[in-house]
């Protein structure tokens, strides 16, 4: 029974790999059969998960850039994250824990690369807003001072000061209104980068734990074959103790010396 079981997951892993094998024929002969079709999205339906292509998982594909130059770009980050997860668990010789630990290892990286460059969006606009300002309020200060130097009634005093307040308002006015669209989409960014990771996370969880469960089978299955070429060993020892035995009990025949002197 031990020896069957065994045969049988054996035989189970070489059919995964050839099925790995073939999958990855199958992809290569998808890059020209679907280069011509429309492009496919896998955010086409959800806009929450789209986010730059320098923060998304994929594996380097740059050795298959001739074959995707007609390729839409939404079909080859699509293909490029299926091998990205492909790769992560393209074979059985890393333990499952290597493996989560290198994924987590990756979105880590990811998540520091958005937050470096998101941080740097926001001093940056907060940089062009500040000499907005400065530049306003240096120019609001030489139209005063261009204005005392003049003779004026009351009335075009009046008219004058209403309007730079005026002007003032609209200024402010105008930098909120850009302060408050450079939030929204601050944060829709930041929503969709973490629906993405958490979208691509829940994706290598279900795969992971078909992993393990393989990574556990094929362990097993590669401990019986030791334990079968072990006791394989073992018998043909035993087998040929058994024939040798005999031999060993009789008793030694005993030569007598030459005394011929030949």
């Amino acid at each position: 029974m031990s020896l069957s079981r065994s045969n049988v997951v054996a035989a189970s892993n070489t059919q995964d790999t050839n099925r790995r094998k073939s999958f990855f024929l199958l992809i290569m002969g998808a890059f020209l059969l679907f280069s011509t079709g429309p492009a496919v999205s896998i955010a086409a339906d959800d806009d929450t998960t789209l986010v730059d292509d320098k923060y998304s998982l994929k594996a380097d594909r740059e050795a298959l850039e001739a074959l995707r130059k007609d390729i839409p770009p939404e079909r080859q980050k699509e293909n490029d994250e299926k091998a990205f997860m492909d790769q992560m668990m393209s074979d059985f010789s890393r333990n499952p824990s290597e493996v989560r630990s290198k994924f987590s290892s990756i979105v880590n990286k990811k998540r520091e690369v958005f937050s470096k460059d998101m941080n740097k969006t926001r001093e940056q606009f907060n940089k062009a807003q500040k000499k907005e300002r400065d530049d306003f309020t240096k120019e609001q200060a030489e139209v005063r001072k261009d204005f005392s130097k003049k003779k004026v009634d009351s009335d075009e005093r009046k008219e004058f000061f209403e309007s730079i307040e005026a002007k003032r308002k609209d200024f402010y006015a105008n930098q909120k209104e850009k302060r408050d669209e450079f939030e929204a989409d601050f944060r829709d960014k930041r929503k969709n980068f973490d629906d993405y990771i958490r979208s691509r996370t829940d994706e290598f969880n279900q795969l992971h734990r078909d992993y393990t469960k393989r990574y556990e089978e094929n362990k097993k299955a590669q401990s019986d074959l030791k334990k079968q070429a072990e006791e394989k060993r073992k018998q043909m020892q035993k087998n040929l103790d058994q024939e040798y035995d005999p031999i060993r009990k009789k008793d030694p025949t005993i030569l007598e010396p030459n005394t011929t002197g030949e």
